[in-house]
């Protein structure tokens, strides 16, 4: 076999417990935060882990078990097994996430003879290897009678996350997710991993699972004024911007993709856009945080405490960036990034709330200034007090749509976006297998964002993933190695 190609095994529906103490079918209303996900790409995320098994031992000794595992899991992430439908007499593009008693999540069983170790690895790869380890969203099979689809659109049959896990013969195992960003944000689908991890771990028992479990209930949001005006608001903004006429919902891959025996291989559409990972080690980001804090006229930053790792790790990439483009030094840059609306809300959400509940941060600064000699203290002066400013609940929602509609009449301009965050702690993530050994943002391909992780390495710091045109990302990397000396 191809070493580039991965083979289909298994295919399964998983589906939620039933009997005693099962979930009855409900809708989940969509919030605000919600509905601003809408259009937002599915998430596409990557765990590799060490395992020596081949893949007959692994299929008998640890894929009935992740089965099971994911179904317990899902009956407490239960949104996830849900579809989204529309809602015919509310607001205009307004939906539910609908669950219903038969729906279940697709897992698939694959094989891959590629090269784990440098899959796993830090270095330039081409994005096109990575996604034949994720299973697409598409169609269930349809049934002769046709029940499956009998008055219902295509959205109601797409199921909202697909999860695959191929094996990589005495080496490793990646277990892949795919996840409409409308069901839950990046703190919400970390829970769920780690909860789902735990389980299997502990042999199946959902007593095991340490911590909260999921608030999935949103009628405090829907309680709040605010929010339920803001949602409103969007949804008339959508309609007459005509979203509506935005790219329709297709399936991007036929249904016999997923049947055991088909061989994906890679995916020229990506072309040749390259991926890397970059570190910034413990002693990387505390001399940032000193010159910083030592050179800053803001007094926002020169404060009682150093600007924070998430800061300083955001600008130095800002700045390699601007470096990295002929751009003229009197345009306006932007970066954007998420800020967690749990604890900037009153009252505030539980951290466990299950769904999205995240605003955009937009900061902008010049060209020129990001590339001149106080590149890193402007960039970290400007992120630092756009978060700032969000402390309050006021400025997080008020200036809520004015902020997207700012990101998005810049979004021409090829803004430098932060996907994940080392507050995630994604390695944590421990099936029982051991530590991850790496965690790949995949859709990051696609957006043009970075990533960000904490770094796994006896270093510490931060992990920055990125992917771009090959050309792009030689010239990122080259800056970046000479940033990271001079520090």
């Amino acid at each position: 076999m191809n070493s580039s190609v991965v083979k289909v095994l298994e295919t399964h529906r998983v589906f939620l417990p039933q009997g005693s103490g099962s979930v009855p079918p409900c809708d989940v209303p969509l919030t605000y935060f919600d509905v601003l996900m809408l259009s937002v790409p599915p998430v596409q995320q990557l765990f590799f882990y060490d395992s020596s098994l081949s893949t007959p031992e692994f299929r008998d000794s640890q894929f009935p078990l992740l089965k099971h595992s994911l179904s317990l899991a899902l009956s407490i992430f239960y949104p996830f097994a849900g579809r989204l439908v529309p809602l015919t007499e509310s607001y205009p593009g307004d939906s539910v996430i609908r669950y219903s008693a038969g729906d279940s999540v697709p897992l698939t069983l694959a094989e891959s003879h590629a090269d784990f170790a440098r899959l796993a690895g830090n270095h330039s790869k081409e994005a096109k290897e990575f996604h034949p380890l994720l299973s697409p969203l598409e169609l269930p099979e349809i049934n002769s009678d046709g029940d499956d689809v009998e008055g219902k659109l295509l959205q109601e049959l797409l199921p909202l996350v697909a999860f695959q896990v191929t094996v990589f013969p005495g080496s490793g195992v990646s277990v892949g997710f795919v996840a409409k960003h409308v069901v839950a944000d990046g703190f919400a689908g970390t829970h769920f991993w780690k909860t789902w991890a735990s389980i299997f771990k502990a042999g199946g028992d959902v007593s095991a699972v340490k911590g909260d479990l999921p608030v999935c209930d949103r009628s405090p949001l829907h309680g709040h004024e605010l929010l339920q005006q803001l949602k409103r608001d969007h949804l008339l903004m959508q309609r007459e911007a005509g979203k509506e006429n935005q790219k329709k919902l297709a399936v991007t891959t036929s249904i016999s993709e997923s049947k055991p025996g088909y061989e994906r291989g890679n995916d020229e559409q990506l072309g040749r856009v390259t991926r890397s990972t970059f570190v910034l080690t413990r002693a990387h980001i505390e001399k940032l945080r000193g010159d910083v804090f030592s050179s800053a006229d803001d007094p926002i930053v020169v404060g009682p405490r150093q600007p924070s790792t998430f800061v300083v790790a955001c600008a130095f990439v800002w700045t390699l960036l601007a470096k990295s483009r002929n751009v003229p030094g009197e345009q306006t840059v932007y970066l954007g990034c998420a800020a967690d609306c749990r604890r900037r809300l009153s009252p505030p959400v539980p951290a466990s709330y299950f769904g999205n509940c995240i605003t955009l941060v937009v900061v902008e600064a010049t060209q020129g200034e990001l590339t001149g000699e106080r590149g890193l203290v402007t960039a970290s002066e400007a992120i630092h007090a756009a978060i700032r400013r969000l402390e309050e609940e006021g400025p997080a929602l008020e200036d809520a749509e004015s902020r997207l509609r700012k990101w998005v009449e810049v979004v021409k301009e090829r803004p430098l976006t932060i996907a994940a965050s080392p507050r995630f702690r994604m390695y944590d993530t421990d099936f029982g297998w051991g530590r991850a050994r790496k965690v790949e943002i995949v859709s990051i391909d696609c957006t043009g964002a970075i990533s960000m992780a904490e770094n796994p390495g006896e270093g510490g710091g931060i992990e920055i993933g990125a992917a771009g045109p090959e050309e792009e990302m030689l010239r990122f990397t080259r800056l970046f190695e000479q940033g990271v000396v001079t520090i």
